[in-house]
């Protein structure tokens, strides 16, 4: 059954039910709590929580969800992703479990023809209702419910907000995933894959995912992983082998020149660039930019995990814009968002690499050479001042060295890297104060600015540095203040009994607002400049608008 196929199903399943067919929420959710949507509840939060009222008591939807958690394990293992799609049917304080349970087994044993024999559910340990409906009210055999204790059914977001005791359906794989065990998922969870969580949302949980309350309503808030249940239906050896992410790992073997299946490092590096296309692809379409905080720094950290593996895998030439035109030719149709926004996606996903590829093969070199040292030595350690000189010099993020250096079974130093680290925010921090706009001469080595103001209020300029809180940068992403130097400029400096100019500049990839134009005694020009889309950077040309 492809793909496509089960999520159709789904949708068709529940709407015959009365349920209000709900879109995805974007990637970047609409709660402080959250870095990135991670389950199809959070859209619905305010609704389990009766901080507002639902327009509809029943809804479905597919949502995207991304769980950063998960970064590290991707490629080593046939189920972890990145991004995912989360099938999922909710009740507003309307029908509970005695619905729930029942509608989950008619629509995998009936609506996707899987056979009872292979399933398995789980309980809360204390959940005596839900074993009484699995056994007496649908008819699965006593000897195949199992409980389990908090860790494994008992659900929140993993911050504080709606929670509650949940039950799980198990489908069995098979002998080829392991030994079959007496108790099912609790014995052996290679072999018993999860497809489907039922969340009795209950309770309100605090930051220690500890109930403090009961919600104003039961409620029901189920997600049915479809990567995982694609595997099941498609007998498939590993989630990567299904017909979506199948696709995706066969455009990457075609952009490798590699071939799945021939060794172990092969199908790790194939496997990450498959889920991670498709991952910086939905990312970006939802705005998310390349950057070193928060939701950029995520997908930063994702790109640069592709690039490296396709580099592995002796791909010199750009990968990311190959991954982009598969995630939109296999999902468009679901997703029409990636294909409106391909070409936004090509350019901001090219532009990352090529930054990248440079830093990573300097960086790389001395990586390898100073692990080569590591090996030698008693402690297998990489120093932390080698770790921060990655990062400062070559924009290494730590957890790249520490992916690289694991691989290589040598420890990281982070103890001083942090400590380097935090030297330089102070840094950064007294420069603030001591430079301002001001300093006595702008960066060193650069050369007066040429002003070309007296004849023009428009014109263009390169980007020559970037100063923020008076230390070199090489990019300045959104909402940041940074100044910039330019090769010349149509913005007057202050001076002569004269304010600043004030404007705009931009390019392709990048917009800034010039909120103030100064002067060092050395001639150069600094331009007091706020991010407002995309990002700047240096050698960027911009296109240069003094507001007149």
């Amino acid at each position: 059954m492809e793909t496509r196929t089960i999520r159709d199903r789904f949708f068709a399943f529940f709407e015959q039910r009365e349920h209000q067919r709900v879109p995805s929420s974007s990637l970047v959710p609409n709660d402080p709590t959250l870095l990135l949507t991670n389950a199809g509840m959070n859209q619905f939060k305010p609704y389990f929580l009766g901080e507002q009222s639902p327009p509809f008591d029943r809804a479905t939807s597919a949502q995207k969800c991304f769980r950063t958690t998960d970064i590290d394990e991707v490629g080593k293992t046939s189920r972890h992703l990145t991004f995912f799609e989360m099938m999922g049917n909710f009740s507003f304080g309307d029908y509970y479990k005695a619905d729930a349970c029942p509608w989950a087994w008619e629509l995998v044993t009936e609506g996707y023809g899987l056979d009872p024999e292979v399933l398995w559910v789980t309980v809360y340990e204390t959940d005596d209702e839900a074993e009484e409906i699995w056994r007496d009210a649908v008819g699965v055999r006593p000897e195949r419910i199992v409980r389990r204790g908090k860790a494994d059914n008992f659900w929140s977001m993993g911050v504080a907000g709606p929670c509650g005791p949940c039950s799980e359906i198990y489908a069995d794989l098979g002998e080829s995933f392991g030994p079959a065990a007496d108790n099912g998922p609790a014995g052996n969870e290679d072999r018993y894959l999860e497809i489907w969580n039922l969340v009795f949302m209950q309770n309100d949980c605090n930051a220690a995912i500890e109930p403090i309350a009961e919600l104003p309503k039961k409620n029901i808030d189920t997600g049915l992983g479809l990567e995982r249940t694609a595997m099941v239906l498609q007998k498939a050896a590993s989630v990567y082998e299904t017909d979506t992410l199948g696709g995706m790992v066969e455009r990457a073997a075609e952009l490798t020149g590699k071939k799945y299946g021939s060794d172990d490092a092969t199908d790790k590096g194939l496997r990450v660039l498959g889920d991670h296309g498709r991952s910086l692809t939905f990312l970006i379409a939802d705005g998310v930019l390349p950057s070193n905080e928060e939701r950029g720094y995520v997908l930063r950290r994702v790109m640069r995990r592709a690039i490296r593996h396709a580099r592995l895998l002796g791909r010199d030439e750009p990968v990311l814009p190959g991954l982009v035109e598969a995630t939109a030719e296999l999902m468009g149709d679901a997703y029409p968002e990636v294909v409106e926004k391909k070409e936004f996606i090509l350019e901001v996903a090219a532009r990352e690499e090529e930054r990248f590829s440079e830093t990573l093969h300097k960086g790389l070199s001395l990586l390898e050479t100073e692990l080569a040292k590591s090996l030698g030595s008693e402690r297998r350690t990489l120093s932390g001042d080698v770790a921060f000189q990655l990062h400062d010099t070559w924009g290494f993020p730590i957890d790249l060295t520490q992916e690289i250096a694991l691989e290589a079974d040598v420890a990281v130093d982070t103890d001083r890297f942090d400590k380097l680290m935090e030297g330089q925010r102070e840094r950064a921090r007294s420069a603030r104060t001591t430079i301002g706009y001001g300093g006595s001469d702008g960066t060193p080595g650069t050369e007066a600015t040429y002003f070309t103001g007296f004849e023009h209020l428009e014109g263009n300029g390169k980007v020559l540095a970037i100063l923020e809180a008076g230390e070199g940068v090489p990019v300045a992403e959104v909402g940041h203040e940074v100044d910039l130097i330019l090769d010349q400029t149509v913005f007057y400096a202050e001076g002569g009994g004269q304010v600043g100019d004030r404007g705009t500049v931009g390019s392709p990839s990048g917009a800034a607002e010039i909120r103030d134009t100064r002067k060092t005694d050395g001639g150069v020009f600094l331009h007091r400049a706020k991010v407002t889309t995309g990002e700047i950077a240096v050698d960027d040309e911009l296109e240069l608008h003094v507001d007149q």
